[in-house]
């Protein structure tokens, strides 16, 4: 500890930069002079949950204006509540980190299909920090439509689209605007109302980060029924009109995860928008299928400085019986007797090649990650701030098709061919495209050649 303690002040303080939440309060336990220098860090950001002794933790924050004024980040979590019982849940959800499940009995005061009165007082309170810069709105993970009563949703539609129309109330009056957002576990439906949809587009405009974590409405067992529900197909196209485009001249930062692969179907499509400070690109879940997707990646070469892409397949072969709503153009299909009578199509591009687009197109990209995050559906639920922990490699999903009418899910390793000999089965297999030596020495040139020397993971090949 002596050696420790006798390093210059400076190495101290990035020893806790780089810390985790839990390690940077250890930190502050071990001596006096960690306690002082810790201090900033540990309260740089700060987790709002409903329950009163979490209230009484965060009025001792309020109390002391001294720890008032460090915070930067607030974390609103709200998973455990419970809105129409106005309780907190057990969920065991971060254990460890301040939850408080012993008031699960005692009612909160609040309005209709809204946060506590209480939480919120706080959350206003500390928006006004002059540090604060950045918030984080945190979902239970479990989603279902208006029309639906399963019984296992928390937070249905018109509670999430409530506490959105809160929080955006509150941040415009905050003493200045966030420039970070971001929304984890967020329902596949956009806010309609206008008043709201101004508000929302005023709070976006001065976004330098925006963080989405999109969840779907989840068949468990009949996947494919997933895409049968008419709301991803509304909200992902308006995805980049509605939550980007009003961002777009401050945006350095862009992270899009969703519980359903998209991209091809549902269609997302950035094409007519474009980022000109944007430094961090990520992805989760995301589908490519067509040039335009890389070309728009290569479009932001002149700033793009860090590029994640996870769980982020090629798919090879696309069959398809709504060719109206993909990201494809529908005169690009054509009609294949061995796909059932659906509309075919297929991509020619292999990521040997997006690698090496990388590589020659984006000169100022110093960080790169492709392969697959280990946390996917950690606590039912996607990744989330976690595109720095993906695992490197290409792996068994890198490259997939799109076969409508089969399940758990239409995306998957190969297509399913009709029989067309008489002596056929119903059905066959068709061949899976794994990938190949140029690609994984494609992958290592471009790491290469950015300085990024991290061991690729062949586990999956």
């Amino acid at each position: 500890m002596s050696n420790l303690i006798s390093l210059p002040t400076e190495i101290l303080h990035h020893i806790c930069f780089s810390a985790d939440a839990k390690t940077r309060q250890d930190l502050r336990l071990t001596c006096r002079l960690f306690a002082g220098v810790g201090r900033q860090w540990v309260f740089e950001k700060v987790t709002v949950r409903p329950g009163p002794k979490n209230y009484t933790r965060l009025d001792g924050i309020l109390a002391d204006d001294s720890l008032c004024r460090l915070v930067s980040k607030i974390y609103l979590d709200i998973r455990q509540w419970d809105p129409y019982n106005a309780t907190v849940a057990s969920d065991g959800y971060d254990r460890g980190e301040g939850n408080d499940t012993s008031d699960n009995d005692e009612k909160e005061e609040k309005e209709d299909d809204c946060l506590p009165k209480a939480l919120l007082k706080i959350f206003n309170r500390l928006l006004e920090s002059p540090k604060f810069r950045s918030v984080a709105l945190r979902f239970h993970h479990v989603v279902a439509g208006l029309d639906n009563d399963w019984g296992d949703e928390r937070h249905d539609q018109q509670f999430r689209l409530n506490v959105i129309k809160q929080i955006m109330s509150s941040l415009l009056s905050a003493p200045q605007l966030p420039q970070e957002l971001a929304i984890q576990d967020m329902h596949n439906v956009n806010e309609t109302d206008p008043t709201v949809v101004a508000m929302i587009t005023k709070v976006l405009g001065g976004l330098q980060s925006l963080r989405l974590n999109i969840m779907n409405e989840h068949d468990e067992g009949n996947g494919e029924h997933d895409l049968e529900s008419t709301d991803p197909h509304v909200f992902y196209p308006e995805v980049p009109s509605f939550w980007i485009k009003p961002a777009m001249s401050n945006l350095q930062h862009l992270t899009i995860y969703s519980s359903l692969f998209f991209g091809f179907y549902p269609k997302f499509d950035l094409r007519g928008i474009h980022l000109p400070q944007l430094k961090t690109l990520s992805f989760g879940n995301y589908c490519f299928i067509h040039d335009s997707q890389l070309d728009w990646i290569l479009s932001h070469g002149a700033t793009l400085t860090e590029l994640y892409l996870d769980d982020c397949p090629i798919l090879f072969e696309v069959s398809i019986k709504d060719k109206d709503r993909t990201y494809l153009d529908p005169n690009v299909y054509e009609p294949r007797a061995e796909f059932y009578g659906k509309h075919f199509s297929s991509y020619a591009r292999r990521w040997c090649d997006y690698f090496k687009a990388f590589k020659d197109g984006l000169p100022r990209l110093r960080h790169f990650r492709y392969g697959g995050s280990p946390n996917w559906w950690d606590d039912d639920t996607i990744p989330f701030e976690q595109e720095t922990s993906i695992k490197i490699g290409l792996h068994d999903e890198s490259y997939m098709v799109f076969c409508d009418g089969f399940g758990p899910s239409p995306y998957m390793k190969r297509s399913i061919y009709a029989g067309t000999q008489p002596d056929d089965k119903p059905y066959k297999d068709g061949k899976p495209l794994d990938p190949s030596d140029e690609d994984k020495e494609a992958l290592r040139d471009l790491h290469a050649k950015i300085g990024q020397m991290i061991a690729v993971d062949e586990d999956d090949y």
